[in-house]
């Protein structure tokens, strides 16, 4: 037999969990097939590149059904349909097609030949490697049978527990428990698991914030030895002055950042030269502390990014580091890495010098506080005064040159849901961008956009922060809307950032803002982290990068590294080469991480809006309709809670969904209800259990 066939042959009996060169070796010579490993590796070489077989991050090799598959991480949505992230783009997979993979899987995808109106569509024909583990649910008892109702709905059918033959903890109807899968659900058979954990009855403070966090499989404790070894570490500012580090400490120096902010990672100082702007973005050296393949590192690759839920932060760092060691606390000398620059009167960037440097933060501000001095002053004091005025002129002239040159502008609304005590919700409080936010803003771009045309310019090994032009499909509703509403531009197929950017500006101040921003927004494409160069459509920036926050992003810390190590000649060099190695996954892995936590917090947010609306039954509240299907239209109201009115409850008319338009109309009267619309409507129901928000027209 071919010794393609025969390590095929092996890797298909390996259970579908992938095997190393060392394993299919190990197969092979249990079977009398025996070979050298390196005509092995060599062969697997071969059918990675011939789309056979694909090879994992931790070395494993995957036979695959068919030849040249897409292979990608699908992600389900609460309707049933998933996409699947592929090298080539997104892929919409229908409900019938995923062909038993849940959430988070690698999946190998089949194209067809259609594109449907959602884009390029296929079918799960394989899952490569499974990524849920764990269900999270509802428990209900039938007899000697326990059943997980999920708490997701992006999964798909309960989970079934033989309680006979149950060891683990015990149940009680309607507790809400985490069950660990023991087989996966399939065509005939639905999925089964043992119960680990009870997280307490349903409904119960605190448990639906635990449920979230279980649901996204987020860290809430960090192991005993990454606690050990960052409680071990030691500031050494003055052995690193020593050793030649950069002394700023006679800069004046301020943080800004939201009021309730515990860990500070960026810092601002600026003097106006010779009619001209000198600007330092002081970066916490987390590098210096944290390097590739400590112990504590390992965590923070897991994590990749901080956690901020409704009612607490699970950081990527330990407390010692991220709010103690290397946050930029006012009064202590801390170590940075700086990005200075020399800006002439337009703010474009005339030179730059990039280092490590010790400074001593002067004042730390909050966002509210800057906004109120620059609106009705009261500064503190002269030098306060002087410095963020500049900083004010600095990143309005900043501002200019980026949507000038088509960078999107947004102005978003953030809800942030305030809870007592015992965390029950009490308010909303909406945080709008403020000049405040936006002078910072401004000034980050800026530092990530130097380090990153740097280190194209040096032709080092990176991590960039990219954004893919909009997909034409997703671009659909937002060109029905534009017509709709009589914008002068309709067509926005193959648009540039520049024709976005006029749509954003156009809308500015008008009864619809919001739905079109929030339009536009969903038809972009998410960015995300790759180890290539590729431009950012939203900054229109030909390279980018992130970098500025170390404390909280895995990302930043990588680049850090890899920018210390560019500058010190000293990229061949161990353990950074080694790190270098890894960039294409680790990219991937920080980017899917990202929209894991993002996903965990809309939740969280969501679970309390729902409470809080719980206790306004009956109620009216006027509302924009921001979404339309064939079972009702979605409305969210200035609170920025999200329900749906369903057509069932629409007893004036019989309403058809037209979706071409849009719109929803009624096939007697000739109303219609279209995106955009403000309408009244009034609390008909929640659900706390399956956070949902159901409204009727008022």
């Amino acid at each position: 037999m071919r010794t393609d066939k025969l390590i095929m042959k092996a890797l298909r009996g390996g259970a579908g969990k992938g095997m190393t060169a060392e394993q299919v070796a190990a197969a092979l010579e249990r079977s009398g097939q025996g070979m050298a490993e390196v005509k092995i590796q060599s062969t697997l070489a071969q059918l990675v590149q011939s789309g056979s077989v694909i090879r994992t991050s931790d070395g494993r090799h995957i036979a695959l059904r068919e030849r040249n598959l897409l292979i990608g991480r699908l992600s389900m949505n609460r309707r049933g349909f998933a996409f699947v992230s592929t090298p080539a783009g997104e892929i919409y997979v229908g409900r019938r097609d995923t062909g038993g993979a849940m959430h988070g899987d690698t999946v190998a995808v089949r194209l067809e030949q259609k594109r449907s109106r959602l884009g390029r569509s296929g079918e799960v024909v394989q899952v490569v490697e499974r990524s849920m583990t764990h269900v999270v649910g509802r428990f209900e008892r039938h007899g000697a049978l326990g059943v997980v109702v999920p708490s997701d709905a992006r999964i798909r059918g309960d989970l079934f527990v033989d309680l006979k033959s149950q060891t683990g903890p015990s149940a009680q109807p309607n507790d809400m428990v985490v069950a660990r899968i023991t087989r996966y659900a399939t065509q005939r058979d639905s999925m089964q698991g043992v119960l680990e954990e009870v997280l307490g009855p349903a409904g119960a403070p605190g448990v639906d914030i635990e449920i979230v966090i279980r649901e996204h499989g987020l860290h809430t404790e960090f192991p005993l030895e990454v606690e050990q070894a960052a409680e071990a570490l030691e500031q050494g500012t003055e052995d690193e002055l020593k050793a030649g580090r950069k002394d700023l400490r006679d800069l004046f120096t301020v943080t800004i950042d939201p009021a309730d902010a515990k860990d500070f990672d960026d810092a601002i100082s600026l003097e106006r030269v010779e009619g001209r702007w000198r600007m330092w973005v002081h970066i916490a050296d987390v590098s210096h502390y944290v390097p590739w393949g400590s112990v504590i590192d390992g965590e923070a690759v897991q994590r990749a990014t901080s956690v901020y839920l409704v009612d607490r932060v699970l950081p990527m760092l330990p407390e010692k580091l991220s709010n103690e060691i290397c946050s930029l606390n006012p009064g202590v000398d801390r170590l940075c890495f700086t990005v200075e620059m020399d800006l002439d009167r337009h703010a474009n960037v005339e030179d730059y010098r990039l280092y490590p440097s010790v400074i001593r933060s002067d004042q730390r501000f909050d966002y509210g506080q800057v906004q109120g001095w620059l609106e009705d002053g009261g500064f503190p004091d002269p030098e306060t005064e002087r410095m963020l005025t500049e900083f004010r002129k600095v990143a309005d002239a900043l501002s200019a040159l980026r949507v000038g040159r088509g960078g999107l502008d947004f102005d978003t609304v953030e809800a942030k849901v305030r809870l007592d005590d015992d965390g029950k919700p009490l308010e909303v409080v909406l945080r709008k961008r403020t000049v405040a936010t936006n002078m910072i803003e401004e000034a980050m771009i800026l530092a990530n956009e130097v380090v990153a045309r740097h280190m194209v310019k040096t032709s080092a090994p990176m991590v960039f922060r990219i954004h893919e032009d909009p997909d034409p499909d997703a671009l659909g509703q937002v060109a029905v809307i534009l017509k709709e509403f009589d914008y002068p531009i309709k067509d926005v197929h193959g648009a540039s950032p520049q024709t976005f950017q006029r749509i954003i500006a156009f809308a500015k101040g008008r009864p619809e803002e919001l739905l079109i921003n929030s339009l536009m927004l969903r038809a972009l494409e998410r960015a995300r982290y790759v180890d290539y160069l590729a431009p950012h459509f939203g900054l229109a920036s030909e390279a980018y990068t992130h970098f500025t926050s170390p404390i909280r992003r895995y990302p930043d810390l990588i680049v850090h590294r890899l920018l210390k190590a560019q500058l010190a000649h000293a990229l061949d060099n161990e353990p950074v080469a080694s790190m270098a190695g890894e960039l294409e996954w680790l990219s991937e892995h920080c980017s899917i991480m990202e929209r894991e936590a993002e996903s965990a917090e809309d939740q969280s947010t969501k679970v309390k809006l729902v409470q809080l609306m719980a206790d306004h039954l009956g109620e009216e509240f006027d509302g924009i309709i921001t979404g339309l299907a064939g079972f009702g239209m979605f409305v969210q109201l200035e609170n920025t809670a999200e329900g749906l009115v369903h057509v069932q409850t629409m007893d004036d008319d019989h309403y058809r969904y037209d979706a071409e338009r849009f719109m929803l109309w009624g096939e007697n009267k000739g109303g219609t209800y279209r995106l955009g619309q403000r309408i009244k409507v009034r609390l008909l129901d929640v659900s706390l259990s399956d956070r949902r928000i159901d409204f009727e027209i008022a």
